[in-house]
């Protein structure tokens, strides 16, 4: 028996309580914990101190989650809207019976009449999505099973699968010697926390940490060089540090060679295009003879990693800026190597029903993305979707499924997207709140939270992993777990046979059939790990070409230039709106799930917008002073922090779709400003990303 384990029984035993091996979904790093319960009730979480992603550590948001388990404000029974769209809605409560007869007679009603196609799904990354895609796309036939990945990362993840052929990248900061952070708040918004952990050891020991972000951020705090960046002009300084690089004959040619499709073009793009440190340092506010050094610094020393996460996204060109910024890695070798951005294995989780292929419905429609004319999108152009369903454009949308995820909250122009609620047959929304979304709703389903049921999904640490959630506490009210859910509706669309599980551990044994250990082996232990696996990419990549593709095949056959480029954003701030908007995330908040929380709302209870001290003389702006935000569509009224660490002509709003709750719970409801109005549905042309930062403002004391 290891020490841990030791000290987890010692713990359980002194609190009288059971431990329970299990993940936390505050946010989507789902670290390993282990929950201890007595009476019924969760008295004390911590960290799986055996899992490699967080060795027994937590960040506040995940400490601070046990009060999901007993929120007085959570949703306790199924509810049917009583009044007509377009109206703040009002409910009434009604048995999941008839919930599941409402939702499964609307259903039969849209497939007779429009076809399963025109009925969609979002969701955030709940690994238990795949029991309503079985219901929704295996059975029912529509195509169009999406996340909130447009309003997060799409343009890291669309260069990491055009480049890689890999859609989540992990990073081995620990064993690094130079890192560039590209806009990326690692240690800010408190993600990932053995990259977080293994970035600091690394810096102690004297790895080099450059952050270039138009803010002063907590990591760019941390950091050996902070480069302040003019927003959106992160590709043409990442564009030109590559030239620098094949000028000065600093790529690793041995492995340019064997392993990357397209170098030689690459270097002949740049000179053609003149994306020299001259011409980038006219864009991007960086010196010429800075960004030699810096390209120079990061060729010469091995190994080293330049990575994004969601900064250089945001703007209408972010795909280029993701791409440039990741080929730096690829033409100096720095590549699933030690130290490098590695390109992880995925643990052999299957899906959890095992649905004939006869029973199976074909759709007879392309995905949204695809008939929308976004091929590279990873996820729905989420901006687009109120397109479909007002316009129907590219094809009628009439219902819509949405669990776990806000999007008149979180995504641009809530005025489109409430308009688009109105516009439904049928919506579904299935949470653990009633959201702003929800309000829009016709029928509103309350979902357990993750101490409430069972899940199994990929780890996000550098090797193979499979980790497992157990219900530790009893369901709160009436709330069903999402595959309960999806049973019961597809009892009443006939389906029930297909849906044959009597408990979770029937679904969980057939999604780890492959796992080299059992269900009883996981539910003791709480994950699966393989040790990190490095230098893979002499067995091929999933690219057309099998290489690291720096000329990308995917973007000629869809039309589009196979090097990166730059062009300058869409929106540029004037005379009449002369600020440009930026955003950034709260260590204490993630997504759309804590503003209701007590523990973590008496420390941050509220967000800002973080003005220059310059910008700030210019329009009477006082630290901690309550300002007028406004843009050409919108204002807001919010507090405001002068700094110095932010580039003048920009505010940066903290977690703006995070707050100016007018739902939710009694908490989070009034607390701080909501800026997603302010800014129109500017989408990416390329990935379909949410550009949150496409946005220009002016400032006035309120």
């Amino acid at each position: 028996m290891t020490r841990q384990i030791q000290l987890a029984d010692r713990i359980a035993k002194i609190k009288g309580a059971e431990v329970i091996k299990s993940f936390c979904y505050t946010c989507p790093w789902t670290c390993p914990t282990e929950v201890y319960v007595r009476d019924g009730k969760v008295v004390y979480h911590k960290g799986n101190a055996e899992a490699p992603n967080n060795i027994g550590s937590r960040c506040a948001k995940g400490m601070a989650s046990w009060w999901m388990s007993q929120d007085p404000d959570r949703l306790k029974h199924p509810m049917l809207r009583t009044n007509a769209k377009g109206q703040r809605g009002e409910f009434k409560r009604i048995s999941w019976d008839e919930a599941f007869t409402f939702i499964a007679d609307k259903l039969k009603l849209i497939a007779e009449k429009w076809g399963p196609e025109a009925v969609a799904l979002t969701c955030h990354h709940d690994p238990n999505t795949v029991f309503y895609h079985h219901l929704l796309r295996d059975l029912y036939g529509s195509p169009n099973m999406y996340t909130h990945t447009s309003g997060c990362e799409q343009d890291r993840r669309a260069a990491c699968l055009n480049l890689f052929g890999h859609v989540f990248p992990m990073h081995d900061f620990a064993n690094s010697k130079y890192v560039i952070l590209w806009g990326m708040n690692m240690l800010g918004a408190n993600q990932g926390l053995f990259e977080s952990r293994g970035l600091l050891e690394a810096k102690m020991r004297g790895c080099k940490l450059v952050v270039i972000d138009p803010a002063f951020t907590e990591t760019a705090q941390k950091a050996d060089e902070w480069l302040p960046i003019k927003p959106g002009t992160d590709g043409a300084l990442a564009l030109a540090m590559c030239q620098v690089i094949i000028d000065d004959g600093l790529q690793d040619k041995d492995f340019t060679d064997r392993y990357c499709e397209g170098f030689d073009g690459f270097g002949a793009h740049l000179d053609q295009k003149g994306y020299t440190p001259e011409w980038a340092a006219e864009i991007c506010g960086i010196d010429a003879a800075t960004i030699r050094r810096i390209a120079r610094e990061f060729a010469t020393t091995k190994p080293a990693i330049s990575t994004i996460f969601k900064g250089s996204g945001y703007y209408t060109n972010g795909h280029d800026a993701g791409r440039a910024c990741y080929i730096l890695d690829a033409i100096t070798g720095q590549v699933d190597g030690v130290g490098n951005l590695l390109l992880k294995d995925w643990a052999a989780v299957g899906a959890p029903l095992n649905i004939p292929k006869k029973a199976m419905r074909k759709p007879k429609k392309e995905p949204l993305h695809i008939a929308m004319g976004y091929p590279l999108a990873p996820d729905l152009p989420n901006a687009r979707l109120p397109d479909a369903v007002i316009e129907g454009d590219p094809y009628p949308v009439k219902g819509l499924f949405v669990q776990a995820t806000n999007p008149v909250m979180s995504d641009p122009n809530r005025d489109r997207v409430m308009e688009m609620f109105a516009k439904l047959e049928l919506s579904v929304c299935c949470d653990v709140l009633m959201s702003e979304t929800a309000l829009e709703c016709d029928i509103v389903l309350p979902e357990t939270s993750f101490f409430e049921h069972a899940e199994i999904r990929q780890g996000l640490w550098l090797g193979a992993q499979a980790i497992l959630c157990q219900p530790a506490i009893a369901p709160v009210g009436e709330s069903k777990p999402p595959y309960d859910i999806a049973k019961g509706i597809a009892a009443q669309m006939g389906w029930g046979k297909h849906f044959d599980f009597e408990s979770w551990e029937d679904w969980a044994a057939t999604m780890i059939a492959d796992l080299p250990v059992g269900l009883d082996e996981l539910k003791e232990k709480g994950f699966w790990a393989a040790a990190p696996v490095y230098d893979k990419l002499g067995n091929g990549l999933e690219t057309k070409s099998g290489k690291i593709e720096i000329f990308s095949h995917a973007y000629a056959d869809a039309g589009f230039n196979p090097y990166p480029d730059f062009v300058q954003r869409t929106v540029i701030p004037d005379d009449d709106y002369p600020l440009q908007v930026t955003h950034a995330k709260l260590s204490m908040h993630c997504n759309l799930v804590t503003q209701n929380n007590p523990l973590l709302m008496e420390i941050c209870s509220e967000n800002w917008v973080e003005i220059n001290s310059a910008d700030a003389r210019i329009y009477g702006i006082e630290d901690d002073m309550m300002v007028i935000i406004e843009s050409p569509k919108d204002s807001i009224t919010i507090r405001a922090k002068v700094v110095e660490g932010l580039i003048p002509g920009a505010v940066s709003i903290r977690h703006g779709h995070g707050f100016g709750h007018w739902a939710m719970g009694r908490i989070a409801k009034g607390k701080g400003a909501h800026s997603n109005n302010l800014m129109d549905s500017h989408t990416n042309p390329v990935t379909g990303a949410n550009c949150y930062n496409e946005c220009k403002v002016r400032v006035q004391p309120a």
